[in-house]
Order: structure tokens, then sequence, then C-alpha cells
């Protein structure tokens, strides 16, 4: 079963940031990335695939924040976990913290561009996996199927145009929480090479808190499952991100186990995400856990959120054997 880590640290241009603060981060997450990370990512985890997350705005040649010195960072970091040997799930995201806030949350003609200043340099590696838009926020219902089949369809085709035999990746809908009933919307013009990808947060637990986990997975993703290949790219439960309540523990357990049985490969975000980390530091890499679970923080609005310090980075390392 596939494993992976999301890496942050190249989800968008450098120089554009909010805050010098902000701006600090980054680059220190930009420093983070490099032989140790990689290491870390294949001891700790055992894991030989990274995913990482791309900024659309930064990679659109008619954005006011495109860079082509970005897409040439972009590339160089590609490159050095290539030659690491580690398989690359390459994610186009257009949500606000990739440089422009209020962007459309559906692929568009943006989203085209993008990947036309991206993707000729990785076409002809078969070691890389195209995940066409992070994140789709339409809900899973008539109208939305019908814009996402529509707008998925242009990008695979456009892929397959530019003579691209890679692994193609069409993330699901509410927010890629939602995958049930999708995959049949889409055609691919070479067999095997197309599947849907989700991310199996908990959202919606906390508005159902009568509905045992393994029911609201089958609802949202699981019963396509068995029919359809998937993936769940990008997955965690923090005191921040992707907390229910005080069973979030429990529940991230049942969900690993899960996947496991439904043979789901499974990708942590992420080693660097200062809301979803993966590791309680960069000198030791040792995982984050649930043993000091305090629960949700409630966190006034307007006030800064509390450090994360509990997550799912345990069971990611034993996955496949929770």
């Amino acid at each position: 079963m596939p494993k992976g880590i999301d890496v942050e640290a190249f989800n968008r241009p450098i120089g554009n940031y909010e805050s010098a603060s902000l701006q600090q981060l980054a680059k220190q997450v930009r420093s983070d990335w490099g032989p140790a990370e990689m290491s870390a990512i294949k001891t700790v985890f055992g894991s030989k695939m990274i995913r990482f997350t791309v900024s659309q705005p930064g990679l659109d040649p008619q954005s006011p924040i495109y860079s082509a010195a970005y897409r040439d960072e972009v590339l160089a970091g590609f490159k050095e976990a290539r030659d690491a040997g580690f398989v690359l799930v390459v994610s186009m995201d257009a949500q606000a913290e990739n440089g422009i806030p209020n962007l459309p949350c559906m692929p568009s003609d943006s989203t085209a561009r993008a990947w036309k200043a991206l993707a000729p340099s990785l076409i002809n590696d078969p070691g890389v996996i195209f995940e066409l838009f992070n994140e789709p926020c339409r809900d899973n219902w008539d109208q939305g199927r019908k814009e996402w089949a529509g707008e998925m369809q242009t990008l695979i085709d456009m892929f397959r145009s530019m003579g691209a035999r890679n692994i193609l990746l069409a993330d699901g809908l509410s927010f890629s929480q939602s995958t049930n009933g999708l995959f049949p919307l889409l055609h691919d013009s070479i067999p095997n090479r197309l599947a849907i990808a989700v991310h199996p947060y908990f959202n919606g637990l906390s508005k159902e808190p009568s509905t045992p986990p393994e029911t609201y997975f089958e609802n949202h993703f699981g019963k396509d499952a068995g029919k359809y290949p998937i993936l769940a790219t990008e997955w965690n439960a923090t005191d921040t991100n992707g907390c229910v309540d005080d069973r979030t523990p429990e529940i991230a357990l049942a969900l690993v186990r899960y996947l496991q049985r439904l043979h789901i490969g499974l990708i942590g975000w992420a080693i660097d995400s200062e809301h979803g980390k993966l590791v309680k530091d960069h000198v030791h890499f040792e995982p984050t856990d649930y043993q000091n679970w305090h629960g949700c923080p409630h966190t006034p609005k307007g006030q800064a959120t509390p450090p994360v310090f509990s997550g799912g980075g345990k069971l990611l390392a034993t996955f496949p054997n929770n």
C-alpha cells in the first residue's frame, strides 16, 4: 500500500507573504527541506513517496504573483526528491495559503495555465503523479458533480494531449472529503492511469456525533473504494486541524484501520506544517502522537491558535500495521 508524507516547503513564492513573521516562517520551512527531512521521511515513516503542494497563482503566467524563479525552485526541489528515490505527487493548490485569497475554489483556466507552465518538465518521468486540483469546494450533489466532472475532464484531456502518461489524481468534492459516485463521471484515454483522491478529515463528524466513524467513512468515500482506484492524499488529526472532540484519537485509529482494511494508501499532512504536524521537531523527527491529548482548543476569534502538540504522526509511521 502506498504511504507518503506531505511537504509544504514550496507551497508559494517565497517573497509573497502578508507579514514579516509569515515570511520568516516560510523561510524556515524552506530551510527545513533537504537531506535530513528526506532521510526522516524514509527512516522514521518508512515512506518512499512525497506529496508537494504547489501554488497555482505562483505558476500561472497571468497571475500577479507569477514567478519563473519560483517555478525553477519547485523543479529543483522535485529533482532532489527524485534523485533520492522518492515517487512524487504534485498537487496544484489555489487556496489562500498559496499566495492569493479568494481565488475560485474549483479548477479553472488558471489551473490549466499553471500546469502548462510546470508539467512539460515532468511528464516524461513515470515517478511523478499529478494531483490535478487540491480540494475542490463544491458539495457532492448534482450541480457540484456536473461542474466538477467538466473541469476535471478538461484537465485530464489537457494532460493527455501533452503526451503525459503519468498517473492522474482527481480530488473529490467537499474539499476532497466526499468521493462516492464521482469516478464514473470521468474517462481517460489511457487505461489504469486515473484515480480518485480523498482527504478523509473528520470535519463533518463534529456535526454528526451519533454517527459511528466507519459509517461516516463509508458514506463519504468507502462505498466506492472497493470498485474504483482511490488514494488518501492528505490527512492528519491534530489539536487544531481535523479535531472532532475528545474522541479524536480513537477516531484517528479507526480511520487508519479502515484504510488498511480497504487497501487505501495514505499520505500524511505534513512534516513541516505548523497546523498539521507529523513530527515534534526537526532535530529528532519524533512522530507526533496522542499521549498528551487535551482535546480541541476553543480559541476566541481573533486570537492566535495555540501550538500543535498532538497528531497522527505515529499512526502514519506504523501504517499499514496499526
